[in-house]
Parts: C-alpha cells; sequence; structure tokens
C-alpha cells in the first residue's frame, strides 16, 4: 500500500512483534544541503543516492530556476553548477511547504543579480523568518520579509561580509542559511548563534560545505569563520536519513520487534543518529554491525525523562513512545517544536489525549503520563509527516488507531506506509 495522497486515513492493524530488514531513505538534510552548493558550485556534481520527496523537490525545483540544471543519471543527481551566480528568476520561488527550502533560498535570493522572491503555500507563510532576514541584513544585503514571516524579497547583489549574530533558537535554519552563502561575502564573515538548541544541524551544513570546497572554522560551540571562496563541483554520496529511520526503530520499540536499518552508517553528524540512545534507555536493545544499526523492542517500554534539544524533531518519536510506557515520561528542551510545521507540543497533547493518555504541556517539553493508550481513536496528523510517522508506532502496538492523511509523509519519506506493509504491518486505508 503507498497511502497516496487520495487515502483520507490509514489503520494499522496489529500483528505482534514487527521483524524487519531494510534500508532507510537518503537524508533530506544532506540532500538539500548539497543540492544549494551544488547549484552554486563551479563546474559539475553528482550526487549520488539523493532523497526523492516532497521537500527535496522544492529544492531541486527552484535552484533549478535560479540557473542550475539538475539532471536525473541512473540514481543520481547530474548538477551544473552556476559559478556563485544565480540568476534572477522569471517568477517568485516556490518553496511548498519546506522550510528547509525557504530559508535557505532567502538567503541564495541575495547573491542573485537583480534580486528574488521567496514563497511558498499556506502553511509555509506561517513560519518564522525574520531571525535570518535580520542577518542577512547586517551582512550587507537588501532583504525583507512580511512582518517576520515569508514571503522573503532580496534585492540582490551579494554580502559586504563580517561578524554577525543570529538569534537561533527558534531553528538552527537560520544560521545554516547564512553559512551556506557566506563564502561568497567580499569578506570573511563570523557568525554567532544565539540560543542554538542543536549545533548538530549548523555543523552538519558546515560538514556538506567543506566537502564541496570551502573553508569553514568553528570558533566556539556555536560559533563559526567562513572565508571567502567558491564551492567545487564534487561527487557526494548521499548518507541514510536518521530522522526516517527513527520512525522504524520505534515501531520495534513499540511492538517488542526488531528492525535493522541496513544503511545506518556509522559516524554521521545528524542529530537524529542519537536517538537509539534514548530508545535504550526506554528498555529497547541497540546493537551494530558494520552499517546495520539495529533495534529490538522490550515486552514493556519504560517511561524516560529527555533533553531533547539536540533533536527537537524526535519529540514526535519520544512522545508517542512515551504513550505507550507505564509511568511518566519527561521532554524537555523542544521549545523550537512549537514552531515547526505545526506546534507539535501542543498537537502532541491534544491527539494523545484522545487515546487516553495524559499530557500536560510544558513551555519548552512535555510531561506523558503513559500506559494506558486505548482504542478506538481517530488521531489529526495536522498535516505533519513527523506527527504521522510517530503514530504510526502507537497504531502497530494499540487496536483501532487510525491516522488521518497519511500522505504528508511524502514531505520526506514517501515509502515509509509501503515500508511497514512490507515489515508485516497489514495498513488498511479508506478515503
Amino acid at each position: 500500500m503507498t497511502a497516496g495522497r487520495a487515502a483520507a486515513t490509514v489503520e494499522l492493524v496489529p500483528s505482534g512483534p514487527v521483524r524487519a530488514a531494510l534500508a532507510a531513505p537518503a537524508s533530506k538534510s544532506v540532500t538539500n544541503r548539497a543540492l544549494v552548493c551544488a547549484a552554486l558550485a563551479d563546474g559539475g556534481s553528482r550526487l549520488v543516492g539523493p532523497l526523492v520527496s516532497d521537500d527535496a523537490a522544492a529544492m531541486r525545483a527552484a535552484v533549478g530556476a535560479l540557473g542550475a540544471t539538475v539532471e536525473d543519471s541512473g540514481g543520481a543527481w547530474l548538477v551544473a553548477g552556476t559559478g556563485g551566480r544565480p540568476r534572477s528568476p522569471d517568477a517568485p520561488l516556490d518553496a511548498r511547504l519546506s522550510g528547509t527550502t525557504m530559508r535557505f533560498l532567502a538567503a541564495v535570493a541575495t547573491l542573485t543579480p537583480v534580486g528574488a522572491t521567496v514563497t511558498g503555500q499556506a502553511g509555509l507563510l506561517a513560519r518564522p523568518v525574520g531571525p535570518l532576514t535580520g542577518a542577512l541584513r547586517a551582512l550587507g544585503a537588501r532583504v525583507a520579509d512580511a512582518g517576520g514571516h515569508p514571503p522573503v524579497t532580496a534585492a540582490g547583489g551579494g554580502l559586504a561580509g563580517g561578524q554577525v549574530t543570529v538569534a537561533a533558537a527558534r531553528s538552527s535554519q537560520f544560521a545554516s542559511a547564512v553559512l551556506l552563502v557566506a563564502p561568497f561575502a567580499r569578506a570573511q564573515v563570523r557568525l554567532a548563534a544565539e540560543g542554538l538548541g542543536a549545533p548538530g544541524y549548523v555543523e552538519l551544513t558546515a560538514e556538506v560545505m567543506r566537502w564541496f570546497g570551502v573553508g569553514v572554522e568553528r570558533a566556539g560551540a556555536a560559533c563559526w569563520v567562513v572565508r571567502p571562496g567558491r564551492y567545487q563541483g564534487r561527487t557526494l554520496e548521499v548518507e541514510y536519513d536518521a530522522s526516517a529511520a527513527a520512525h522504524l526503530y520505534a515501531v520495534a520499540a513499540a511492538t517488542g520487534g526488531e528492525v535493522t536499518v541496513t544503511n545506518a552508517a556509522p559516524g554521521s553528524r545528524q542529530p537524529d543518529a542519537g536517538l537509539p540512545e534514548v530508545l535504550a534507555r526506554m528498555g529497547a536493545r541497540v546493537r551494530r554491525a558494520a552499517s546495520a544499526l539495529t533495534v529490538a523492542g522490550p515486552d514493556v517500554l519504560a517511561p524516560v525523562d529527555a533533553d531533547l534539544a539536540a533533536m527537537p524533531d524526535q519529540v514526535t518519536t519520544v512522545a508517542a513512545l512515551a504513550a505507550l510506557a507505564p509511568g511518566t515520561s519527561r521532554i524537555a528542551g523542544v521549545a523550537v517544536a512549537r514552531g515547526h510545521e505545526t506546534d507539535r507540543l501542543a498537537a502532541l497533547a491534544a491527539e494523545l489525549a484522545k487515546l487516553g493518555v495524559g499530557v500536560e504541556q510544558r513551555p519548552g517539553g512535555l510531561v506523558v503520563h503513559g500506559g494506558r493508550a486505548t482504542g478506538p481513536a481517530r488521531v489529526a496528523t495536522h498535516g505533519d509527516h513527523r506527527l504521522a510517522m510517530a503514530f504510526a508506532a502507537v497504531a502497530a502496538r494499540v487496536p483501532g488507531v487510525t491516522i488521518e492523511d497519511p500522505g504528508c509523509v511524502a514531505k520526506t519519506y514517501p515509502g515509509f506506509w509501503r515500508d511497514l506493509a512490507a515489515a508485516g504491518l497489514r495498513p488498511r486505508a479508506s478515503r
């Protein structure tokens, strides 16, 4: 089953412990960062095994409108770069529902000769961008937003450079966006990210930039220095998506089963690669063999106290599993999740309550009183791919849980429901 956009709901029929070995999709974070670097590079690049999803499609279309060409070639994308001179597009750039695409493009727009506008669909237009546009102005760009939100319009002409502090408490993407265009500033850029909760994502950006040949130095816990330079065309094999893999591990943890992600190579800088450590604290067994990482769930999950500041996207996964764990779990450090695709903390509290789970909201987290989740219940995803995938872990354990709008997973993991079916979970879709 594909659970495409036409399916209004999906119900997973619990069938006991899930057992599967499968590859996770390619990383959205790496794919979109690499697309920006390749599009701005001198010469051609080859991105091997990139993610094919709604978010990546938005970025791919946008860099094409900026003058880069992207062609399919046997499981790879061949990108002809613009040499640091993206053209001004004929129409506004459409980031669709992709926050990463919107913020990265807002920065790239400053490099165009006569400017560009970045917009998107309704849900995206509610997401913050003010700290980014403020930082770009501090570096000499002429850029405006709509009261701190998209659309963003840049006049073009490039960046002067210098020192800048970006308020990154609401998104690490503000800092990453500045870094991606910093090599093209006329002087060195020294960026400090204030209130940064997830530095791992910014360092992932820096790592991709280094791969494409520019100098990025980390000058502190939340400070980076970028020297003027040029991206060079490269071949990059896109690693697995640790965020997607987390949802597969969660199904194993929820059902007392065992899932092996076969392409989870060690050494990833993706912050969500740390999720198996949290699952181990909830009673799961984690083992590695080369690039394969296996999570085996316990018969009964244990509650957990977890500070997820370094991986706030995983609040959905941990909260869903906490709903199944008898006792009280406390999740902290995730205030930023209120400004993601939806207010994830409020959404988790509302939807888990439909299962009889008590959830207390805190300014920066949740308290989950778990162990009594029961169906039947129909849970809303709020158009949020991470909520849909997190609720799948609950539906794999608790009979009668129906998940609305299952097709929203196409944002980052179009094959999610197909992979769960291959793992033995029988889905029932309805329209």
